[in-house]
């Protein structure tokens, strides 16, 4: 008899307990934002999510505001849905911009187009977009302390643009389209001489007048290659086709006999 007395008064407090919980008619907005961030702070980005956007639209204005609307945007974020996050992240920037919170929504806008971003061989307009907003970031918060972050994923994401453009440019030379495929090596060394893919553009160059046996040009490139990339992997291999190379003046004949 009083194990069943007290189950039924665990049940009667587990039940008027998790009411008691509820959003009431009377709360203030900061009543609500706790509730709603309670909800986030246990990983309840979903049932969040639903509360902030309450408090978004029942309370704008109050002191509460512009933190509902920066959590709504951070929920989608924790739930992976990035374009519905940046375009949260947009509506803080842009309709409070005098909030405190609004350099973290710059960055994370930016973030939310960083994870957006596709493999080198498919559209990089996130990728582009993901540059753009981080390049505001730092250019508009040149202090703050997320800065340093900011500069490495724009490293990365310009080494995928790079990729990108190298890729095409060894589709082209592997088709002997070898014009393409300078243009588009040339591409990498003019806009991405910074990233990783720079030895690898000319490298790839080199490779291209060699197949194409414009040996005035490959010997150019090589001495351009050792002195802007000595320890590069491809330095050895680099030495070898200059080895290759035709001494210059067969090479001179030949260019005025019209054979090359």
């Amino acid at each position: 008899m009083i194990k069943n007395f007290i189950k039924i008064l665990l049940l009667f407090i587990l039940i008027y307990g998790c009411a008691g919980t509820r959003p009431q008619p009377d709360w203030t907005a900061t009543q609500y934002f706790h509730y709603a961030l309670e909800m986030f702070n246990d990983e309840d980005y979903y049932e969040a999510a639903n509360e902030f956007t309450v408090i978004v639209l029942r309370y704008p204005g109050s002191t509460v505001s512009d933190s509902a609307q920066f959590y709504l945007a951070e929920s989608h974020f924790k739930m992976d849905e990035y374009i519905i996050a940046a375009a949260e992240y947009e509506k803080l920037i842009n309709s409070m911009p005098r909030s405190p919170l609004v350099p973290q929504a710059q960055f994370r806008l930016a973030e939310s187009y960083f994870e957006l971003s596709p493999r080198p061989s498919l559209d990089q307009e996130y990728t582009i977009k993901s540059i753009r907003e981080f390049q505001n970031f730092i250019e508009d918060y040149p202090t703050n302390p997320l800065r340093e972050e900011a500069e490495k994923k724009i490293a990365i994401l310009r080494a995928k643009l790079a990729e990108k453009e190298y890729l095409s440019a060894e589709i082209y030379r592997k088709m002997r389209k070898f014009r393409a495929a300078i243009i588009y090596y040339d591409l990498v060394l003019e806009r991405y001489y910074d990233t990783e893919w720079a030895d690898d553009a000319m490298y790839g160059k080199i490779i291209t007048y060699m197949e194409k046996e414009d040996y005035s040009a490959a010997r150019l490139e090589i001495y351009k290659f050792k002195q802007q990339f000595p320890n590069s992997e491809y330095i050895i291999d680099v030495n070898g086709y200059l080895e290759e190379l035709p001494p210059e003046e067969t090479q001179e004949q030949a260019s005025e006999s019209g054979q090359l």
